[in-house]
């Protein structure tokens, strides 16, 4: 991606460095333009050092050597190399003047020559001034045009001391929402994605559950965020806190779902609205009548009683309705072309993702599959099994979102 980051004179612009290099290192293209206001506050040849290819000043528009021989304007020249413009932070002077349409500085001219490509604002600021009715009627009109979408500040302490409303995300989450959030793409289409492990609680103490870290439902999920698909997270016991970084999507929600019942009844309750389910999430097979107190140790005896938990994919295969699509993850310990089989055959989804897993606490066996960013996996249908492939989750994210519309690229 092709990505304008505009910082303006808000106090938290400082962290602009740091998202700056969280994008570089995620192989963006990155150039920086700064208002007047961010100059009271930060240095440019900061971010140079930081891996951008390059960093304008406010009144740089009227700088011909910034140009070479077959360009004109730098602004329309800016505008035709980027594919997103995000400002990040956004102060209230600079809100004020880009709703008006002022165009005294270089951001000004650049906002209004920027067309209907998609505009991203991080605003930044006190809480009375967010407040502010003006604050307010300037938000509001900016996120009336169909190509801007502002993020909203979360709450916290504040650098002038209050607490409230008007922090700047942390950086992470900041990065993580220029890269997935696009208001130009509206599918109208909503996912259902479970991620990480399910416990299943023994006492107030003990549970048994398993080293899904839901790495691979938050890979999935900003892949479909990324075209404009509305997605919902059922996210379990053992899921990364990562995903409160999708938090501020205005096409995301989370829904904490620790235990297999608590995710069942969720997946049950939203599966009749969506368009496509994926199953990533690694599933407690079994439950325990739970005991209210601790279990002493005297009193366990030689086993524990337990009894089958809710085969979620199964009662979703059987509210399944023709347009809607469902995808499961298949994590064995034997990845033969016989397992696949018969899991299909038991629970014909529309594509099942086979890989190999290990806990790698058994002897001397390696953790596999689990807690890690890249795996051998395998693409089922009920007509032909692919693979093993080598993929990063992310990778396997971008294959998903092409199945869905139409492409098979394995």
């Amino acid at each position: 991606m092709k990505c304008i980051l505009a910082v303006t004179g808000s106090i938290a612009c400082y962290k602009a460095y740091d998202v700056a290099r969280g994008l570089v290192k995620n192989n963006h293209q990155v150039k920086v333009v700064l208002t007047s206001g961010a100059l009271e506050f930060i240095q440019p040849e900061t971010f140079r050092y930081l891996g951008v290819e390059d960093v304008y000043l406010p009144t740089d528009d009227f700088n011909p050597t910034l140009l070479s021989e077959k360009q004109t304007v730098l602004h329309i020249e800016l505008a035709r190399w980027a594919d997103k413009l995000v400002v990040a932070p956004l102060s209230a002077n600079t809100l004020g003047r880009l709703n008006l349409g002022l165009n005294n500085d270089l951001l000004g001219s650049l906002f209004l020559a920027f067309g209907k490509k998609p505009v991203l604002m991080f605003p930044a600021m006190n809480t009375q001034m967010l407040n502010q009715s003006r604050v307010q009627e300037h938000i509001s009109n900016l996120s009336k045009q169909s190509h801007v979408s502002i993020i909203n500040p979360v709450a916290g302490l504040l650098a002038c001391g209050d607490i409230g409303a008007g922090k700047f995300p942390d950086v992470n989450a900041v990065i993580d929402l220029i890269e997935t959030v696009d208001p130009t793409k509206k599918s109208g289409k909503n996912i259902i994605i479970t991620a990480g492990a399910t416990a299943a609680p023994l006492d107030p103490v003990r549970y048994l559950t398993n080293p899904s870290t839901g790495k691979m439902g938050l890979a999935v999920a900003k892949a479909f965020l990324k075209e404009g698909h509305t997605v919902t997270v059922l996210a379990g016991h053992q899921c990364t806190t990562d995903v409160d970084y999708l938090a501020g999507h205005p096409n995301f929600k989370l829904i904490k779902t620790p235990t297999t019942s608590l995710m069942r009844d969720a997946a049950v309750k939203n599966f009749p609205a969506t368009d496509l389910y994926i199953s990533t999430g690694a599933i407690a097979d079994i439950e325990f009548d739970v005991a209210q107190e601790k279990l002493k140790k005297e009193s366990l005896g030689v086993k524990l009683e337990f009894h089958q938990a809710p085969d979620i994919l199964q009662e979703v295969l059987k509210l399944k309705k023709p347009n809607q699509k469902i995808i499961s993850f298949a994590a064995e310990t034997e990845t033969t072309e016989k397992v696949f089989q018969e899991k299909m055959n038991r629970k014909p989804v529309d594509l099942m993702i086979g890989n190999k897993v290990a806990n790698g606490l058994i002897g001397q066996a390696e953790v596999e599959g689990f807690q890690k960013n890249e795996g051998q996996y395998y693409f089922v249908t009920t007509k032909h099994i692919s693979g093993p492939h080598p993929l990063l989750k992310k990778q396997i994210g971008e294959k998903l979102v092409d199945w869905f519309n139409g492409n098979v690229t394995w």
